[in-house]
């Protein structure tokens, strides 16, 4: 009985749910139809609890967004910026996915944890 217990135990750690708070840094670009690829930095800070997800996202020289709202489902991240969305996925260690601008500009990024 013991044995199945911690055995239990060992499962459920193993099932617990990623954490994704931290400082992560992004390299992508943004599609531009005048200069092709335009390189971009991004960095972001986010701070999970449970499903929720807060933060800051700062691109390149630009000012930081707070992250109004956002949540986490398995390994997809999503959330609400002062001026976009952004849709991530974890894999392997990094973030990928798209932060879209208020405007429709879309930049593809992958992020590494700091």
């Amino acid at each position: 009985m013991k044995k199945l217990i911690v055995a239990m135990l060992v499962l459920a750690g193993s099932l617990a749910a990623a954490d994704y708070s931290g400082i992560w840094n992004g390299k992508g670009g943004i599609e531009s139809a005048k200069y092709g690829l335009v390189p971009q930095t991004v960095q972001m800070t986010l701070l999970q609890a449970g499903a929720s997800l807060s933060g800051t996202v700062k691109i390149g020289n630009g000012p930081v967004m707070k992250i109004a709202s956002g949540s986490v489902s398995g390994s997809t991240l999503t959330f609400a910026l002062t001026g976009g969305t952004g849709s991530l996925t974890a894999s392997g260690g990094q973030l990928r996915g798209k932060l879209t601008s208020s405007q429709g500009q879309i930049l593809d990024i992958v992020f590494t944890k700091k």
